[in-house]
Protein backbone atom coordinates (compact mmCIF):
# COMPACT_ATOMS: atom_id res chain seq x y z
CA UNK A 1 0.00 0.00 0.00
CA UNK A 2 2.88 2.38 0.80
CA UNK A 3 4.43 1.62 -2.58
CA UNK A 4 1.11 2.29 -4.28
CA UNK A 5 0.75 5.57 -2.36
CA UNK A 6 4.22 6.76 -3.38
CA UNK A 7 3.64 5.85 -7.01
CA UNK A 8 0.28 7.64 -6.95
CA UNK A 9 1.87 10.79 -5.51
CA UNK A 10 4.68 10.75 -8.06
CA UNK A 11 2.19 10.18 -10.86
CA UNK A 12 0.09 13.17 -9.78
CA UNK A 13 3.17 15.36 -9.34
CA UNK A 14 4.48 14.32 -12.75
CA UNK A 15 1.11 15.01 -14.36
CA UNK A 16 0.85 18.46 -12.81
CA UNK A 17 4.50 19.36 -13.37
CA UNK A 18 4.46 18.25 -17.00
CA UNK A 19 1.30 20.20 -17.70
CA UNK A 20 2.55 23.19 -15.73
CA UNK A 21 5.85 22.97 -17.60
CA UNK A 22 4.05 23.12 -20.93
CA UNK A 23 1.94 26.00 -19.63
CA UNK A 24 5.00 27.92 -18.39
CA UNK A 25 7.07 27.38 -21.54
CA UNK A 26 4.45 29.33 -23.48
CA UNK A 27 4.88 32.70 -21.68
CA UNK A 28 8.65 32.16 -21.50
CA UNK A 29 8.86 31.82 -25.29
CA UNK A 30 6.37 34.64 -25.71
CA UNK A 31 8.53 36.87 -23.47
CA UNK A 32 11.32 36.70 -26.05
CA UNK A 33 8.94 38.32 -28.54
CA UNK A 34 7.15 40.58 -26.07
CA UNK A 35 10.40 42.10 -24.79
CA UNK A 36 10.90 43.50 -28.30
CA UNK A 37 7.31 44.73 -28.68
CA UNK A 38 6.92 46.53 -25.34
CA UNK A 39 9.05 48.96 -23.32
CA UNK A 40 10.15 49.08 -19.68
CA UNK A 41 7.32 51.53 -19.01
CA UNK A 42 4.79 49.14 -20.57
CA UNK A 43 5.97 46.45 -18.16
CA UNK A 44 5.82 49.05 -15.40
CA UNK A 45 2.12 49.56 -16.16
CA UNK A 46 1.63 45.78 -16.16
CA UNK A 47 3.44 45.49 -12.82
CA UNK A 48 1.06 48.05 -11.29
CA UNK A 49 -1.97 46.24 -12.76
CA UNK A 50 -0.78 42.84 -11.53
CA UNK A 51 0.01 44.30 -8.11
CA UNK A 52 -3.42 45.91 -7.71
CA UNK A 53 -5.43 42.97 -9.05
CA UNK A 54 -3.23 40.44 -7.28
CA UNK A 55 -3.64 42.12 -3.93
CA UNK A 56 -7.41 42.50 -4.28
CA UNK A 57 -7.89 39.22 -6.16
CA UNK A 58 -6.22 37.14 -3.48
CA UNK A 59 -9.02 38.05 -1.05
CA UNK A 60 -11.82 37.91 -3.64
CA UNK A 61 -13.31 34.78 -2.03
CA UNK A 62 -12.49 36.00 1.49
CA UNK A 63 -10.03 33.06 1.47
CA UNK A 64 -12.79 30.45 1.63
CA UNK A 65 -11.23 28.77 -1.42
CA UNK A 66 -8.63 27.38 0.99
CA UNK A 67 -11.37 25.49 2.82
CA UNK A 68 -12.77 23.61 -0.19
CA UNK A 69 -10.25 20.79 0.24
CA UNK A 70 -10.78 20.39 4.01
CA UNK A 71 -14.32 18.93 4.59
CA UNK A 72 -14.79 15.16 4.51
CA UNK A 73 -18.25 15.49 2.92
CA UNK A 74 -18.37 16.42 -0.75
CA UNK A 75 -21.58 18.39 -0.34
CA UNK A 76 -19.94 20.64 2.27
CA UNK A 77 -17.17 21.34 -0.22
CA UNK A 78 -19.72 22.02 -2.94
CA UNK A 79 -21.44 24.64 -0.76
CA UNK A 80 -18.07 26.19 0.05
CA UNK A 81 -17.41 26.46 -3.67
CA UNK A 82 -20.75 28.26 -4.10
CA UNK A 83 -19.80 30.60 -1.24
CA UNK A 84 -16.48 31.36 -2.97
CA UNK A 85 -18.19 32.22 -6.25
CA UNK A 86 -20.67 34.52 -4.50
CA UNK A 87 -17.85 36.26 -2.61
CA UNK A 88 -15.89 36.74 -5.85
CA UNK A 89 -18.82 38.47 -7.54
CA UNK A 90 -19.44 40.73 -4.54
CA UNK A 91 -15.75 41.68 -4.31
CA UNK A 92 -15.69 42.41 -8.04
CA UNK A 93 -18.77 44.62 -7.71
CA UNK A 94 -17.21 46.56 -4.83
CA UNK A 95 -14.02 46.97 -6.87
CA UNK A 96 -16.04 48.37 -9.77
CA UNK A 97 -17.75 50.90 -7.49
CA UNK A 98 -14.38 52.05 -6.14
CA UNK A 99 -12.88 52.39 -9.64
CA UNK A 100 -15.85 54.42 -10.87
CA UNK A 101 -15.60 56.63 -7.78
CA UNK A 102 -11.89 57.20 -8.41
CA UNK A 103 -12.59 58.01 -12.05
CA UNK A 104 -15.24 60.56 -11.21
CA UNK A 105 -13.49 62.43 -8.40
CA UNK A 106 -9.77 61.66 -8.30
CA UNK A 107 -8.73 60.87 -11.87
CA UNK A 108 -6.73 64.06 -12.31
CA UNK A 109 -5.03 63.69 -8.93
CA UNK A 110 -3.85 60.12 -9.40
CA UNK A 111 -0.34 59.83 -10.80
CA UNK A 112 -1.20 57.09 -13.32
CA UNK A 113 0.03 57.33 -16.93
CA UNK A 114 -3.03 55.57 -18.35
CA UNK A 115 -6.11 55.47 -16.13
CA UNK A 116 -8.15 53.20 -18.42
CA UNK A 117 -6.56 49.96 -17.17
CA UNK A 118 -8.18 50.53 -13.76
CA UNK A 119 -11.56 49.71 -15.33
CA UNK A 120 -10.28 46.18 -15.98
CA UNK A 121 -9.46 45.62 -12.30
CA UNK A 122 -12.97 44.35 -11.33
CA UNK A 123 -12.96 41.85 -14.21
CA UNK A 124 -9.56 40.53 -13.18
CA UNK A 125 -10.58 40.35 -9.53
CA UNK A 126 -13.63 38.20 -10.33
CA UNK A 127 -11.58 35.98 -12.63
CA UNK A 128 -8.93 35.46 -9.96
CA UNK A 129 -11.48 34.47 -7.32
CA UNK A 130 -13.39 32.11 -9.61
CA UNK A 131 -10.20 30.54 -11.00
CA UNK A 132 -8.74 29.89 -7.52
CA UNK A 133 -12.05 28.42 -6.34
CA UNK A 134 -12.32 25.90 -9.17
CA UNK A 135 -8.61 25.13 -8.95
CA UNK A 136 -9.07 24.04 -5.32
CA UNK A 137 -12.24 22.13 -6.18
CA UNK A 138 -10.52 20.04 -8.85
CA UNK A 139 -7.54 19.55 -6.55
CA UNK A 140 -9.95 18.06 -4.01
CA UNK A 141 -11.37 15.54 -6.51
CA UNK A 142 -7.95 14.81 -8.07
CA UNK A 143 -8.97 16.53 -11.29
CA UNK A 144 -5.37 17.36 -12.13
CA UNK A 145 -5.89 17.12 -15.89
CA UNK A 146 -8.57 19.80 -15.68
CA UNK A 147 -6.26 22.01 -13.59
CA UNK A 148 -3.48 21.63 -16.14
CA UNK A 149 -5.80 22.28 -19.08
CA UNK A 150 -7.10 25.51 -17.54
CA UNK A 151 -3.56 26.70 -16.86
CA UNK A 152 -2.47 26.00 -20.43
CA UNK A 153 -5.54 27.80 -21.79
CA UNK A 154 -4.77 30.79 -19.55
CA UNK A 155 -1.17 31.08 -20.74
CA UNK A 156 -1.86 30.45 -24.42
CA UNK A 157 -4.69 32.98 -24.40
CA UNK A 158 -2.62 35.60 -22.60
CA UNK A 159 0.47 35.10 -24.77
CA UNK A 160 -1.43 35.16 -28.06
CA UNK A 161 -3.42 38.27 -27.11
CA UNK A 162 -0.31 40.10 -25.87
CA UNK A 163 1.65 39.38 -29.04
CA UNK A 164 -1.24 40.35 -31.31
CA UNK A 165 -1.88 43.61 -29.46
CA UNK A 166 1.86 44.34 -29.36
CA UNK A 167 2.11 43.95 -33.13
CA UNK A 168 -0.80 46.40 -33.38
CA UNK A 169 1.23 48.81 -31.18
CA UNK A 170 -1.38 48.97 -28.42
CA UNK A 171 0.53 50.19 -25.36
CA UNK A 172 -1.74 48.42 -22.85
CA UNK A 173 -1.60 45.17 -24.80
CA UNK A 174 0.16 43.39 -21.93
CA UNK A 175 -2.74 44.19 -19.60
CA UNK A 176 -5.49 43.44 -22.12
CA UNK A 177 -3.84 40.14 -22.96
CA UNK A 178 -3.59 39.17 -19.28
CA UNK A 179 -7.32 39.75 -18.80
CA UNK A 180 -8.21 37.85 -21.97
CA UNK A 181 -6.26 34.78 -20.87
CA UNK A 182 -7.89 34.74 -17.44
CA UNK A 183 -11.40 35.05 -18.89
CA UNK A 184 -10.73 32.06 -21.17
CA UNK A 185 -9.36 29.99 -18.27
CA UNK A 186 -12.41 30.72 -16.11
CA UNK A 187 -14.71 29.77 -18.99
CA UNK A 188 -12.82 26.48 -19.33
CA UNK A 189 -13.14 25.72 -15.61
CA UNK A 190 -16.89 26.39 -15.69
CA UNK A 191 -17.25 24.03 -18.66
CA UNK A 192 -15.22 21.30 -16.89
CA UNK A 193 -17.28 21.66 -13.72
CA UNK A 194 -20.66 21.49 -15.48
CA UNK A 195 -19.50 18.49 -17.51
CA UNK A 196 -18.32 16.65 -14.38
CA UNK A 197 -21.06 17.62 -11.92
CA UNK A 198 -24.01 18.00 -14.30
CA UNK A 199 -26.30 20.90 -15.07
CA UNK A 200 -28.41 20.40 -11.96
CA UNK A 201 -25.65 20.26 -9.34
CA UNK A 202 -26.84 23.64 -8.03
CA UNK A 203 -29.76 21.81 -6.42
CA UNK A 204 -27.32 20.39 -3.85
CA UNK A 205 -26.51 23.92 -2.73
CA UNK A 206 -28.67 25.82 -0.23
CA UNK A 207 -28.57 29.19 1.47
CA UNK A 208 -28.74 27.54 4.89
CA UNK A 209 -25.82 25.26 4.12
CA UNK A 210 -23.76 28.14 2.72
CA UNK A 211 -24.37 30.13 5.93
CA UNK A 212 -23.33 27.12 8.00
CA UNK A 213 -20.08 26.75 6.03
CA UNK A 214 -19.43 30.49 6.32
CA UNK A 215 -19.64 30.30 10.12
CA UNK A 216 -17.78 27.02 10.46
CA UNK A 217 -14.73 28.35 8.62
CA UNK A 218 -15.05 31.99 9.64
CA UNK A 219 -11.46 32.08 10.93
CA UNK A 220 -10.32 32.06 7.31
CA UNK A 221 -12.37 35.20 6.75
CA UNK A 222 -11.35 36.89 10.01
CA UNK A 223 -7.62 36.19 9.95
CA UNK A 224 -6.56 34.68 6.64
CA UNK A 225 -8.19 37.43 4.57
CA UNK A 226 -6.21 40.34 6.06
CA UNK A 227 -3.18 38.04 6.35
CA UNK A 228 -3.32 37.11 2.70
CA UNK A 229 -3.83 40.74 1.79
CA UNK A 230 -0.61 41.62 3.59
CA UNK A 231 1.21 38.61 2.12
CA UNK A 232 0.12 39.53 -1.39
CA UNK A 233 1.33 43.06 -0.85
CA UNK A 234 4.65 41.75 0.43
CA UNK A 235 5.11 39.48 -2.60
CA UNK A 236 3.46 41.18 -5.56
CA UNK A 237 2.92 44.67 -4.16
CA UNK A 238 6.64 45.36 -4.05
CA UNK A 239 6.58 46.92 -7.56
CA UNK A 240 4.13 49.50 -6.19
CA UNK A 241 6.60 50.42 -3.47
CA UNK A 242 9.49 50.46 -5.94
CA UNK A 243 7.55 52.77 -8.25
CA UNK A 244 6.90 55.11 -5.31
CA UNK A 245 10.37 55.15 -3.73
CA UNK A 246 12.41 54.78 -6.94
CA UNK A 247 10.77 54.85 -10.40
CA UNK A 248 8.23 53.03 -12.55
CA UNK A 249 11.05 51.98 -14.91
CA UNK A 250 12.85 50.16 -12.08
CA UNK A 251 9.51 48.65 -11.05
CA UNK A 252 9.17 47.29 -14.59
CA UNK A 253 12.73 45.90 -14.54
CA UNK A 254 12.12 44.15 -11.22
CA UNK A 255 8.69 42.85 -12.27
CA UNK A 256 10.00 41.43 -15.56
CA UNK A 257 12.84 39.65 -13.77
CA UNK A 258 10.81 38.37 -10.81
CA UNK A 259 7.90 37.27 -12.98
CA UNK A 260 10.09 35.45 -15.47
CA UNK A 261 12.20 33.63 -12.89
CA UNK A 262 9.11 32.34 -11.08
CA UNK A 263 7.74 30.76 -14.26
CA UNK A 264 10.28 27.92 -14.61
CA UNK A 265 10.60 27.47 -10.84
CA UNK A 266 6.86 27.00 -10.40
CA UNK A 267 6.79 24.11 -12.89
CA UNK A 268 7.48 21.60 -10.13
CA UNK A 269 7.20 23.63 -6.91
CA UNK A 270 3.57 24.60 -7.54
CA UNK A 271 2.67 21.08 -8.67
CA UNK A 272 4.38 19.54 -5.64
CA UNK A 273 2.57 21.92 -3.28
CA UNK A 274 -0.87 21.23 -4.80
CA UNK A 275 -0.46 17.47 -4.49
CA UNK A 276 1.04 17.95 -1.02
CA UNK A 277 -1.95 19.87 0.36
CA UNK A 278 -4.46 17.15 -0.45
CA UNK A 279 -2.29 14.38 1.03
CA UNK A 280 -1.16 16.43 4.05
CA UNK A 281 -4.79 16.98 5.07
CA UNK A 282 -5.36 13.20 5.07
CA UNK A 283 -2.19 12.59 7.10
CA UNK A 284 -3.16 15.26 9.64
CA UNK A 285 -6.56 13.63 10.17
CA UNK A 286 -5.23 10.09 10.63
CA UNK A 287 -1.48 10.09 11.50
CA UNK A 288 -0.05 13.43 12.65
CA UNK A 289 3.29 11.87 13.59
CA UNK A 290 4.11 11.40 9.90
CA UNK A 291 3.37 14.97 8.87
CA UNK A 292 6.80 16.54 9.53
CA UNK A 293 8.68 13.80 7.68
CA UNK A 294 6.19 14.02 4.82
CA UNK A 295 6.61 17.81 4.67
CA UNK A 296 10.41 17.64 4.76
CA UNK A 297 10.46 15.26 1.79
CA UNK A 298 8.41 17.69 -0.27
CA UNK A 299 10.63 20.61 0.74
CA UNK A 300 13.71 18.66 -0.33
CA UNK A 301 12.12 18.08 -3.74
CA UNK A 302 11.49 21.81 -4.12
CA UNK A 303 15.03 22.68 -2.99
CA UNK A 304 16.59 20.31 -5.54
CA UNK A 305 14.62 22.13 -8.24
CA UNK A 306 14.98 25.72 -7.10
CA UNK A 307 18.56 26.04 -5.82
CA UNK A 308 20.49 25.06 -9.00
CA UNK A 309 18.26 27.29 -11.14
CA UNK A 310 18.78 30.28 -8.85
CA UNK A 311 22.53 29.65 -8.73
CA UNK A 312 22.83 29.65 -12.54
CA UNK A 313 20.70 32.78 -12.94
CA UNK A 314 22.54 34.57 -10.11
CA UNK A 315 25.86 34.05 -11.89
CA UNK A 316 24.90 34.41 -15.56
CA UNK A 317 21.47 36.09 -15.38
CA UNK A 318 22.56 39.29 -17.13
CA UNK A 319 24.05 37.46 -20.09
CA UNK A 320 21.13 35.06 -20.39
CA UNK A 321 18.54 37.85 -20.32
CA UNK A 322 20.56 39.97 -22.76
CA UNK A 323 20.82 37.09 -25.22
CA UNK A 324 17.15 36.07 -24.98
CA UNK A 325 15.38 39.39 -24.63
CA UNK A 326 17.80 42.03 -25.91
CA UNK A 327 20.23 44.47 -24.31
CA UNK A 328 17.42 46.54 -22.79
CA UNK A 329 16.70 43.71 -20.34
CA UNK A 330 20.24 42.91 -19.13
CA UNK A 331 19.51 44.84 -15.92
CA UNK A 332 16.58 42.51 -15.17
CA UNK A 333 18.89 39.51 -15.34
CA UNK A 334 21.57 41.14 -13.23
CA UNK A 335 19.30 41.88 -10.26
CA UNK A 336 18.29 38.23 -9.81
CA UNK A 337 21.23 37.60 -7.49
CA UNK A 338 19.93 40.32 -5.18
CA UNK A 339 16.58 38.62 -4.46
CA UNK A 340 17.48 34.96 -5.09
CA UNK A 341 17.57 34.13 -1.36
CA UNK A 342 13.97 35.37 -1.01
CA UNK A 343 12.80 33.15 -3.90
CA UNK A 344 14.54 30.15 -2.33
CA UNK A 345 12.96 30.49 1.12
CA UNK A 346 9.59 31.52 -0.30
CA UNK A 347 9.52 28.34 -2.41
CA UNK A 348 10.55 26.27 0.61
CA UNK A 349 7.62 27.74 2.55
CA UNK A 350 4.94 26.76 -0.01
CA UNK A 351 4.15 23.32 1.55
CA UNK A 352 4.19 24.84 5.06
CA UNK A 353 1.57 27.39 3.99
CA UNK A 354 -0.82 24.47 3.45
CA UNK A 355 -0.19 23.23 7.00
CA UNK A 356 -1.09 26.69 8.31
CA UNK A 357 -4.54 26.25 6.75
CA UNK A 358 -4.91 22.69 8.00
CA UNK A 359 -3.90 23.64 11.57
CA UNK A 360 -6.17 26.70 11.49
CA UNK A 361 -3.24 28.96 12.45
CA UNK A 362 -4.65 31.94 10.55
CA UNK A 363 -4.17 34.33 13.46
CA UNK A 364 -0.45 33.56 13.65
CA UNK A 365 -0.13 33.85 9.87
CA UNK A 366 -1.76 37.29 10.05
CA UNK A 367 0.94 38.47 12.48
CA UNK A 368 3.62 36.93 10.27
CA UNK A 369 2.36 38.68 7.14
CA UNK A 370 2.00 42.00 8.94
CA UNK A 371 5.58 41.78 10.16
CA UNK A 372 6.82 40.91 6.67
CA UNK A 373 5.16 43.80 4.85
CA UNK A 374 5.84 46.26 7.68
CA UNK A 375 9.55 45.42 7.50
CA UNK A 376 9.57 46.05 3.73
CA UNK A 377 7.97 49.46 4.08
CA UNK A 378 10.17 50.37 7.04
CA UNK A 379 13.35 49.40 5.17
CA UNK A 380 12.31 51.47 2.15
CA UNK A 381 11.48 54.48 4.31
CA UNK A 382 14.78 54.28 6.20
CA UNK A 383 17.21 53.30 3.46
CA UNK A 384 15.79 54.14 -0.01
CA UNK A 385 17.67 57.46 0.02
CA UNK A 386 20.89 55.82 1.19
CA UNK A 387 21.04 52.58 -0.80
CA UNK A 388 21.04 51.94 -4.51
CA UNK A 389 18.08 50.03 -5.91
CA UNK A 390 19.99 46.73 -6.14
CA UNK A 391 21.18 46.77 -2.53
CA UNK A 392 17.71 47.81 -1.38
CA UNK A 393 16.29 44.70 -3.06
CA UNK A 394 19.00 42.58 -1.41
CA UNK A 395 18.19 43.94 2.05
CA UNK A 396 14.44 43.35 1.61
CA UNK A 397 15.16 39.86 0.27
CA UNK A 398 17.26 38.83 3.27
CA UNK A 399 14.74 40.15 5.81
CA UNK A 400 11.85 38.38 4.05
CA UNK A 401 13.86 35.14 3.89
CA UNK A 402 14.36 35.31 7.66
CA UNK A 403 10.59 35.64 8.09
CA UNK A 404 9.94 32.50 6.03
CA UNK A 405 12.62 30.55 7.89
CA UNK A 406 11.05 31.51 11.22
CA UNK A 407 7.50 30.45 10.28
CA UNK A 408 8.83 27.14 8.95
CA UNK A 409 10.50 26.39 12.30
CA UNK A 410 7.46 27.58 14.29
CA UNK A 411 4.92 25.40 12.44
CA UNK A 412 7.08 22.27 12.69
CA UNK A 413 7.53 22.79 16.44
CA UNK A 414 3.77 23.16 16.77
CA UNK A 415 3.21 19.85 14.96
CA UNK A 416 5.71 18.11 17.27
CA UNK A 417 3.84 19.48 20.27
CA UNK A 418 0.52 18.18 18.91
CA UNK A 419 2.04 14.72 18.46
CA UNK A 420 3.53 14.72 21.97
CA UNK A 421 0.24 15.84 23.50
CA UNK A 422 -1.63 13.19 21.51
CA UNK A 423 -3.98 15.72 19.87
Amino acid sequence: MKSFKVNSLLKNILLLSTGTGIAQVIPMIASIILARLYTNNNYGDLSLFISVTGIVGVIATLRYELTIILPEKSNDARNLLALCLINSLITGLLSAIIVVFLGLFFRDRLDISNFSWLYLVPVMVVCTGVYNSFDNWFNRIHGYKKMVSAKIILNIGSAAARILLGVLSISLGLIYGTVAGNVLAVAAFIYFFVKHEGMHSYRLVSVAKIKKMFNEYKDFFKYSTPGSLLNAFANIGLPLLIAYFYSIELAGIYFFSNNLIKQPLSILSTSISQVYKKEANEIYLHSKDQLIGFTTKFQKMIFILVFPTLLILSIWGGGIFGFLFGKAWIASGEIIKYFAVFILFNSNYSPVSSIVDILRKQKFELCFNFSNIFSQILLLVLFSNRLTFNYMILLISVVSAIHYLYIDIYIKRHIKKLVQDGN
